[in-house]
């Protein structure tokens, strides 16, 4: 019997899964790596690495600092970009969409999840901003790290959750025959609230 082809799929959350299920099991380090794009005022495009942490049906999720450069953007905007890649599967994710915050209730509970120094880190960071040099960083961290010593960390409010809400995602795999450059390319759009699936050309 052949092996149903997952890019038959009609809901985009089944490809995405099995995608990343997989990768899971091939990279332990940071199988969950992520590009986030933005634009500034001036059009000028900005992308960096950060790690995603829940995928649902409202889209994708990373935690960051909500004054940050790429939250700035981001929510300036109102619209987003991400791009996910397995070397392993040689298989990618892109998607665009809106921006949006998760609750409080959600931040607090992945805060709540994270280790100490990440949270010390969080804590202090004007992420960004100009920083003098690195013992600077480190006094911070030190001083923040004694003053919290036993004591509950409380997340603070410039940071939180955004979410990727999905209007396209196009999933991208290597066919056997690469040297023929005939890759498959799915595409789901989303127009008047349901998911239109198509395939492109490579």
């Amino acid at each position: 019997m052949n092996k149903p082809n997952i890019l038959e799929a009609e809901n985009w959350i089944d490809i995405w899964h099995h995608y990343y299920n997989a990768e899971i099991e091939l990279e332990k380090s940071d199988p969950n790596a992520i590009c986030i794009s933005s634009v500034d005022t001036n059009g000028m495009p900005n992308s960096r690495y950060v790690l995603l942490k829940d995928v649902t049906e409202r889209g994708f999720t990373f935690y960051t600092n909500l004054t940050s450069q790429k939250s700035i953007e981001l929510f300036q905007n109102g619209k987003g970009a991400m791009t996910w890649w397995s070397r392993a599967q040689n298989k990618s994710v892109r998607v665009q969409g809106t921006v949006d915050q998760v609750n409080d209730a959600v931040a607090n509970a992945y805060w709540d999840s994270r280790k100490e120094d990440a949270k010390i880190s969080a804590l202090i960071s004007k992420q960004s901003k100009e920083v003098e040099n690195r013992e600077q960083l480190e006094e911070e961290f030190a001083k923040a790290k004694l003053e919290y010593a036993g004591k509950n960390i409380p997340r603070p409010a410039h940071w939180s959750g955004i979410i990727i809400c999905p209007l396209r995602i196009e999933f991208w795999e290597s066919t056997s025959e690469y040297t023929s450059r005939l890759h498959n390319r799915i595409v789901f759009e989303l127009k008047n609230d349901l998911w239109q699936k198509k395939r492109l050309y490579p």
